[in-house]
């Protein structure tokens, strides 16, 4: 697993090269995270666990940003 300096650093240079969709969605992270009092619940909170514990085991199973881009564009004709 990484150590928070390494991901700090990972998230750095993702968001150097990233597009403006994905800048909003880290802005909207942020803004929900800086601006209000939301609290996962614990059931929520076992949930993402697992999805993360999944992924970390399996990190090949997902599939890219744009692989997923490329399958909406294909789906809605744009």
């Amino acid at each position: 697993m990484e150590t928070n300096l390494e991901l700090k650093n990972r998230i750095k240079k993702y968001i150097d090269t990233a597009d403006d969709q994905m800048l909003k969605i880290f802005n909207a992270i942020i803004d929900s995270q800086t601006n209000s009092g939301f609290q996962l619940s614990d059931e929520e909170k076992n949930i993402l666990d697992q999805r993360l514990k999944f992924h970390q085991e399996n990190p090949n199973d997902g599939k890219s940003w744009e692989e997923i881009k490329d399958a909406l564009k294909v789906q809605y004709g744009i």
